[in-house]
């Protein structure tokens, strides 16, 4: 298997490829090239099968790469296919539709795009509970009548594509042709055959499409032509993906790519010199931006950018906001891009913000409702003995999730529970108890790890009602007392996220209750404990 080669040493055959794909600027008129008719078929699944959690950008991936290859693609919407959670024999027949588009003349000069969005294994794209055997998508962009096929796969294990292909490497000193433009096949895979593949909240998408993207609005465009080209993306992607990855606290994402192609004619991807907008930063500008549209929720770019340099990103018309990431902070300011102007940004007027502002305005309210099971008991021997007798608790919690940011959450919860005992008085004779108690309690989670292994440290407060019945057989009497007191809480949860909308925990805590027994005051304390199974809704 070659990937690990691609993985260690990315740089040889990059060197190798922009050769191939870089260097007919020089060989030949940029326009040949560029004369193809291009199509495209963008692909995205939320949804795996069993095996998998649900992602949460996928759709929006595909939808953010359908819109740009429009724009600054040369793909008009009649030429793209667009599927939103396709089942495999949708996607099948998506991609047979496209091979009679392109069958005859049609295909000689055509190029076409292929991009996934979602889950994979080693064997198969996972569309849903259905899958698309990755040996017959690497079949079918081998056999497409298109003169050049491009795939773009941004999943998990994404790299197994890559297996057994048929591409081969280019010595560094091959003389490339200049008779001819290029045509064949290449793929670029969003990690290795063995890695996952990550999202961000913060970036409203996957850390790879989201440098393809930034990428093919001009942060790729090394040469400074105003086209980018696949060489220029894979660099760019690869570099950018695997330091922000391995920034991010995961295991580095190292994107592949393979390609089997002849002749000297560039592969542009995209022409962002064609926009009809653009945002310009000047030489003052210095840091990592951001650029968002709230309309849409989605972060549309990145511009990593040095002092002293001029940079300019083709953008769509539209109000957004630009952020800038500094190590410390965060910082925004709002901007309008008329349609067929450039607009320069002004980092003096930025001003700070949260550094979680951008991940806690994407999220959603959502409810969680969770079952639990569990033991209380008091601390004070004596009282657990005659009193308040230690209980079986079972209840329910219901949670609403991201009102009040990623890391707080607001609860409440019902309990109920109970417990009997039994002794013998010398006096009195033979005596049964039987103990209910009733829990209401309201509080707040605050999240110290959120996924996959979850910390919550929690405050409450809930009412407390007890209800205590003493049999004396002997005499054939019962007595029956009754308490209600407010009682607070410290709650501890340990948990792990199984798949993204379950959750199991362990639950320990601690109370304060204020006990009135025979006219005296009692200063009380008791723990629970709690096995929970939590659900999104």
């Amino acid at each position: 298997m070659t990937t690990s080669l691609y993985r260690h040493t990315p740089l040889l055959f990059l060197t190798a490829a922009l050769v191939l794909l870089g260097s007919a600027a020089q060989a030949r008129p940029a326009e040949d090239g560029e004369s193809r008719t291009r199509y495209a078929i963008v692909v995205g699944h939320n949804q795996g099968d069993h095996r998998t959690t649900r992602l949460r950008y996928a759709i929006k991936d595909a939808d953010k790469v359908a819109r740009l290859l429009s724009a600054i693609g040369e793909v008009p919407p009649e030429r793209m296919f667009v599927l939103r959670s396709p089942d495999a024999d949708e996607l099948r027949s998506a991609l047979s539709r496209m091979a009679e588009l392109l069958s005859g003349p049609a295909g000689e000069q055509a190029e076409v795009l292929l991009y996934y969005s979602g889950h994979a294994d080693d064997t198969a794209l996972l569309l849903g509970d259905t899958f698309f055997p990755l040996q017959e998508l690497r079949t079918w962009l081998k056999q497409s009548p298109a003169k050049v096929r491009i795939a773009l796969i941004d999943a998990c294990h994404s790299g197994a594509l890559l297996r057994d292909k048929g591409g081969k490497r280019i010595p560094l000193d091959l003389a490339i042709s200049s008779e001819g433009d290029a045509s064949g096949f290449a793929i670029i895979t969003s990690s290795s055959a063995g890695e996952k593949s990550q999202e961000s909240e913060e970036l409203r998408g996957s850390f790879f499409t989201h440098f393809l993207t930034s990428g093919m609005r001009g942060e790729a465009d090394s040469s400074g032509d105003g086209r980018v080209t696949l060489g220029e993306l894979y660099q760019f992607a690869y570099h950018r993906t695997l330091n922000r990855t391995y920034a991010a606290g995961g295991r580095g994402q190292h994107p592949t790519f393979d390609y089997s192609l002849s002749g000297s004619g560039e592969v542009v991807v995209s022409y962002p010199a064609r926009a009809a907008s653009r945002l310009l930063f000047p030489e003052s500008a210095e840091g990592d931006f951001l650029l968002y549209d709230p309309a849409s929720d989605t972060v549309l770019a990145e511009v990593e950018k040095k002092a002293g340099q001029t940079r300019s990103l083709a953008v769509p018309a539209g109000t957004f906001d630009l952020f800038r990431r500094s190590d410390s902070a965060l910082f925004r300011t709002s901007i309008d891009i008329p349609s067929g102007t450039e607009v320069s940004i002004s980092a003096s007027q930025m001003e700070p913000v949260s550094r979680t502002w951008l991940i806690d305005k994407g999220r959603t309210p959502s409810v969680s409702l969770a079952a639990k099971g569990g033991y209380q008991f008091f601390w004070d021997a004596t009282i657990r003995e005659r009193s308040l007798l230690p209980s079986v608790l079972g209840g329910v919690e219901l949670r609403v999730n991201d009102l009040m940011g990623r890391r707080v959450t607001p609860f409440v919860e019902l309990l109920v529970g109970g417990g009997v005992s039994s002794s013998t008085s010398d006096y009195i004779g033979p005596l049964a108890q039987t103990f209910a108690c009733f829990e209401g309690g309201a509080g707040v989670a605050f999240s110290v790890l959120t996924s996959p292994f979850l910390i919550e440290l929690a405050p409450e407060i809930a009412l407390y009602y007890a209800r205590r019945t003493v049999d004396n057989e002997t005499i054939g009497q019962s007595a029956t007392d009754n308490y209600v007191t407010a009682t607070p809480l410290a709650n501890l949860l340990v948990g792990w996220q199984v798949v993204d909308a379950l959750s199991i925990g362990l639950q320990a805590r601690a109370g304060y209750l204020y006990f009135l027994e025979d006219g005296m005051d009692r200063h009380l304390g008791y723990s629970e404990f709690f096995l929970s199974a939590m659900l999104r809704l």
